[in-house]
């Protein structure tokens, strides 16, 4: 039950009318993103640049570079800025960003088997049909010089693996 903004009044006192929401079935929709001209793009990361919001754009050219790189792959441009970060000079998709794109493609998925400061296994499935396991350890991470390990091991753990998923299993989804 929720309770409707417009109220009753008896005397003094408000009474409020619980609703029944009906629930709805879930639909999965997959959305088109329209290509912007360029001089939309430019203008659109010269405002994202200047408001000092992004923390890993020093510059309107490499929110224009975000917001392109976003747009070749379907990202609108506020996506791409929060999803797509600069590291090391190159613009890299983030691991929020590549699940959202796993759940919302209609025809993958993936479930969290795993997650903790150890070890993080994702199974990923095809409808019904589970097509593969990745998994990426705390082990596989300093082999691989993972940064940030120190101060989030589940969220670097997470995202290493949810990205190999992607790439192995359901690389169709950019």
């Amino acid at each position: 039950y929720c309770f409707p903004r417009s109220l009753q009044r008896r005397s003094s006192r408000i009474i409020y009318k619980p609703l029944k929401l009906k629930r709805k079935k879930m639909e999965t929709q997959v959305t088109t993103v329209k290509q912007l001209p360029l001089n939309e793009v430019m203008s659109i990361g010269k405002a994202f640049a200047e408001s000092g919001m992004f923390s890993d754009t020093k510059s309107a050219a490499q929110a224009i570079v975000k917001i392109q790189a976003g747009q070749e792959i379907g990202i609108p441009p506020f996506a791409a800025m929060t999803g797509i970060h600069i590291i090391q000079g190159k613009p890299t998709i983030g691991a929020g960003l590549i699940a959202s794109r796993v759940k919302g493609s209609g025809k993958y998925d993936y479930r969290v088997t795993q997650n903790d400061e150890k070890a993080c296994i994702i199974d990923f499935y095809q409808g019904t049909n589970k097509i593969g396991t990745s998994s990426f350890t705390i082990e596989d991470a300093k082999k691989a010089g993972t940064k940030n390990l120190d101060k989030f091991p589940k969220n670097m753990l997470f995202a290493r693996c949810i990205s190999n998923g992607v790439k192995w299993f359901c690389p169709d989804v950019f």
